[in-house]
This record gives structure tokens, C-alpha cells and sequence, in this order.
């Protein structure tokens, strides 16, 4: 039969496939062998570059992938980025490709997994075998895969149910897809029941991280942690646990067993970059800025020339050596962060380090320059690494009162990090009037407790109007402290409710109503949102929300 006959016969007929492969020799096979099975939509790349760019700019069904790509970053590394900044898809089928045997212990276990690996050397038919079972099971579950990248998560759990209840090839599929999709839309409670008769199946990895998660979620930070410390003794090559571990550890402020976690999970799998990442924001709580310096290193070698560069490292290791005195090393590597991305290099956290930076090598005209172009933009909406950036770099030129407003809205917003709170004392102590340090924190936390008893008050008083807009402008400026958000949601619907519909406030009740949701389904002030809202609906007969 001929190539032409055999590409209107298959059922690859249309699907779009990239080869990615630093090997030119390597690529030419592959795509001979994809071509052989009918796919005449090829395209291949020689490096991560190219790829991110073909990725970016077409729609792929099927991407395979070489584990090593001859440069800093590997297969796995890229497909963390991808997955990470949703560049492909839950539909598009993702193959590693790799000369090693024991590639499969760890993939298998990632975080974020390929949907197959091949062993080197294959033939078209082993490929062929492969992407068959792969493009039925993506079939199978693509409505599933759509809610999926949408986020409609208790719409994906019926779905799931109809797969389960049919005990089909991919039943296993369906039980992982529905434990997840039960944790994204705050069902914890189910979620901790279905993981537990997922396991009395038998014993598998996946479900008792799920239950791990769902334990989180419901509240139940200690049974997490035992669940995820009985996982990796059982299967201590199941990397996503040490991960959920280590970040149940910080939350709970023991840095010191969330870095001993998280450094046992790199000894096995070095190259994870998000790993690295969180050392690094392990070692900034207890301003161990020498690990700092190491996990951010390691991030920058393993980034450095590619697409998978990100200036934050940059500016977090220009930090790191701030701390540790060597402004010399910070100034260079902000230059060359300037050189690499171009435009997108002058950034407010970049800006602020190099304030630091030149200050502390003298250069003081220039370190004010720094801190002008650090603060040109609303330091109000900076993310808080950023807003503790400049605010040091304001402490450092004795801009004292602009720092400390700073702060202070980073206090506001996180009342209860008592780690948070002691790197702002630190930082105060180091740079600023070390006297005024514990009388901010306290002074912050007393100020937000007077808008809400004020709030109280008026609405006790029967002016539910000021007690709704006081709390609405103190969550705008605050929309980290989850109380306040709460209060403001329930007070503006209160006021809705007393005084009569506006679509203003209504429009922002249910956007703090939401990100309370967001932030914490358990939130205890939820149920008394929820009732005020639905009474507001049921009086003025308004739709029901989605």
C-alpha cells in the first residue's frame, strides 16, 4: 500500500505530532517512524528554544519528547514548565523519551508526569502500540480533560462516576481524575471517604496522597503529615509527597524538618526546579540566606540561556548575597539579568535588590535611582516578595515611614505567620529602628481589630451602610486577611439585604465570597455568608449565582 493510501486510512489521518530531540540523527528516525504510521503533520525541534516557540504558536496532539536535550534543561524540566503556565493541554499526549532503564522509578513518580516514556531504542511498532492506547484512553476521558483545563471541577466528578460505575480499562484513570477533582471544588469530607475505599482496593500511592490532601484541606494538618510520612517510608521514590510534606511542615512553621524533606527528595531527583524554589523560601523564613544562595544557584544553572529563565531568580539570588554581604556578586548578576531579558528585566523586586546592592557598595546616586524605579508603580498591588523587597531597600535609605507602611499592609494581610512576622522584625532590626519593630507588629494588629469592631458598632447601630463600606475598603486594601474579607463579604450583603439592591455591592459581595472560597473552603464564616446571600436572592428575587 502506499504512503498516500496508508495516511487517508489511519487513524492519525489530521493529528499534529513534535518531535523534540538535540540529536539531528535521532529526529530523523523519529519522524520517519511517526510518518510510517500515517501522520503527516511532523515537526521537530533541537532544542527547548525552538520547541516553546512551535508550542506557543500551533496546537499539538502528541509531543515526544528526549529526556536529555544536550543543554541545562531536561525533559522532565520542561514538561514541569509547560504543565506549570498551561501552555499544552490535558489532551495533548506527552512521551519521554530516554536510553536509561531506571528514567521509569522516577518519572513515574513526579509530580508532573508524561503520560508514557520510551526506552531507546524502539521501533515504529512499539510506537505505534504506545500512542494507540495513549489516543484512546485521551477519547475516552476528553470532555473530562476540557473541564479539566477549565476548572470546572463538579462537573468532571459525575463524568467520573459514569467511567467507574462502567469498571472499564480506565477505571483507574477516572478514580485519580475524580479523588482530585473532589479536593479543587472543596469537598474534603467525600474526598477523605473515597480515598480511604479507593485504598481498601489495594495499596496505591496516588490515593493516599490524595487522602493526604483532602486531610489538609478538611483542617487536619497532623493526619497529612502522618499519612505523607507513612507514604514515603512505603515508597520513598513517590517525589510529590516529600513535596505536599514539606509544605505542610512550613505552614506549620517547622522550616527546619520541611528543608531535611525536601533536600531527601532532591538527593533523588536533582533537577525538579520548583523543589529547588521551595528551599529557597524555606531558607528566606529562618534567613538562612546561605541555602538560599545554594538552591537559587542551582535554579540559575539550570535555566540560565533557556526559555525556562525567570527574572524573580534573579533578583532572589541577588538577594540572598546582599544578605551575605557581597553586593559586588548582586550587582553583576543584576546587569546580567538586565542583558538576558531585555525589557522585561527592569522589574520592581530586580529594581529594589540592586537598591540594596549599590548602597551597600557605595554608590549611593545610583541606589537611589534603584529604589525610584522600584517604587515607580502602586507598591500597594506588589506581590508581598516584592513589597518586603522594597520596603528593605527603603529601610536601607532611611525612607522609614515608606517602608513601614509597607509592612505594615504585609502584617494586615498574613495576622497569623508568626514566621513572617519575625523576618519583618529582622529586617527592622538590620536596617531600620530596630525599637520600633514588635510595636509595628503590634500596632498593625490592633489597627485591624479596630476597623472591624468599628465596623461592628455602625452595623449594630443600624447603619449597615458605613459598617459595609469600611470593611469593603479595608479587604480591598487587605485581601490576604481572610477575616476581614469575610466580614466584608457578609456585611455588603447585609446592607444589601436592609437598604435595597445595588449591583456595586452585591458585584463585590460575591467576589470576597469568592476568594474566602479560594483561599479557605472551611473558613467558618462561610455558612453565614451563604445564608445572607441566599436571603438576599430569595427577598429581591435575584438569579442564583453559578
Amino acid at each position: 500500500m502506499s504512503q498516500q493510501a496508508m495516511a487517508i486510512l489511519s487513524p492519525y489521518r489530521g493529528k499534529r505530532i513534535l518531535i523534540i530531540d538535540d540529536v539531528a540523527a535521532m529526529r530523523t528516525s523519529i519522524r520517519s517512524q511517526v510518518i510510517s504510521l500515517g501522520i503527516d503533520q511532523a515537526n521537530v525541534a533541537a532544542d527547548v528554544r525552538r520547541a516553546l516557540e512551535l508550542l506557543q504558536s500551533s496546537r499539538f496532539d502528541i509531543i515526544l519528547c528526549d529526556y536529555y536535550l544536550g543543554g541545562s534543561t531536561d525533559g522532565q524540566q520542561f514538561l514541569e514548565y509547560l504543565r506549570t503556565r498551561k501552555i499544552i493541554s490535558r489532551a495533548a499526549v506527552f512521551v519521554m523519551i530516554t536510553a536509561e532503564k531506571r528514567y521509569a522509578s522516577v518519572i513515574t513518580a513526579a509530580e508532573c508526569m508524561p503520560d508514557d516514556y520510551l526506552l531507546k531504542p524502539f521501533t515504529a511498532e512499539t510506537l505505534r502500540s504506545r500512542l494507540d492506547r495513549l489516543l484512546e484512553k485521551k477519547l475516552r476521558l476528553a470532555r473530562i480533560d476540557q473541564l479539566h483545563d477549565q476548572g470546572r471541577w463538579s462537573e468532571i466528578i459525575p463524568l467520573c462516576d459514569q467511567i467507574i460505575a462502567a469498571r472499564d480499562k480506565f477505571l483507574v484513570d477516572a478514580l485519580r481524575v475524580k479523588g482530585n477533582a473532589l479536593i479543587m471544588a472543596g469537598r474534603f469530607e467525600q474526598a477523605i471517604d473515597f480515598y480511604r475505599q479507593a485504598l481498601q482496593m489495594r495499596s496505591m500511592p496516588w490515593a493516599k496522597l490524595g487522602l493526604a490532601r483532602a486531610y489538609q484541606g478538611s483542617g487536619d494538618g497532623e493526619q497529612a503529615k502522618r499519612t505523607l510520612t507513612d507514604l514515603v517510608a512505603e515508597t520513598p521514590r513517590f517525589l510529590a509527597a516529600y513535596d505536599v510534606l514539606g509544605r505542610l511542615h512550613r505552614d506549620a512553621g517547622e522550616v527546619d524538618e520541611a528543608l531535611n524533606i525536601l533536600d531527601r527528595a532532591c538527593e533523588l531527583s536533582p533537577n525538579a526546579l520548583a523543589r529547588h524554589r521551595a528551599i529557597a523560601a524555606c531558607a528566606e523564613d529562618v534567613a538562612d540566606f546561605g541555602r538560599v544562595e545554594q538552591a537559587m544557584s542551582t535554579v540559575l544553572q539550570k535555566t540560565r540561556n533557556t526559555p525556562l529563565r525567570d527574572v524573580d531568580d534573579y533578583a532572589r539570588l541577588g538577594n540572598a548575597w546582599t544578605e551575605l554581604g557581597d553586593a559586588g556578586k548582586a550587582i553583576a548578576l543584576i546587569t546580567e539579568a538586565r542583558t538576558s531579558f531585555k525589557e522585561a528585566g527592569e522589574t520592581p523586586f530586580l529594581a529594589a535588590v540592586e537598591a540594596v546592592a549599590q548602597h551597600q557598595a557605595g554608590n549611593v546616586e545610583l541606589a537611589q535611582q534603584a529604589l525610584a524605579r522600584a517604587m515607580q508603580g502602586s507598591t500597594q498591588t506588589m506581590p508581598e516578595m516584592v513589597k518586603l523587597a522594597v520596603a528593605k531597600a527603603c529601610l536601607v535609605q532611611g525612607r522609614n515611614d515608606e517602608a513601614e507602611q509597607m509592612l505594615k499592609d504585609v502584617l494586615q494581610n498574613n495576622p497569623e505567620r508568626p514566621l513572617l512576622h519575625a523576618g519583618i522584625s529582622r529586617m527592622m532590626q538590620a536596617h531600620g529602628d530596630a525599637a520600633r519593630a514588635e510595636s509595628l507588629i503590634r500596632s498593625s494588629h490592633a489597627e485591624v481589630i479596630k476597623i472591624n469592631d468599628d465596623a461592628v458598632r455602625k452595623g449594630q447601630a443600624g447603619d449597615f451602610a458605613t459598617a459595609s463600606a469600611m470593611l469593603r475598603a479595608a479587604a480591598e486594601r487587605l485581601p490576604g486577611n481572610l477575616q476581614i474579607v469575610a466580614n466584608a463579604a457578609y456585611a455588603l450583603f447585609l446592607d444589601v439585604f436592609m437598604n435595597g439592591v445595588d449591583a456595586g455591592k452585591l458585584h463585590d459581595a460575591s467576589r470576597f465570597q469568592q476568594m474566602l472560597l479560594a483561599s479557605d473552603r472551611r473558613h467558618p464564616k462561610l455558612r453565614e455568608i451563604a445564608e445572607i446571600a441566599a436571603k438576599v436572592q430569595q427577598k429581591f428575587n435575584l438569579p442564583v449565582s453559578s
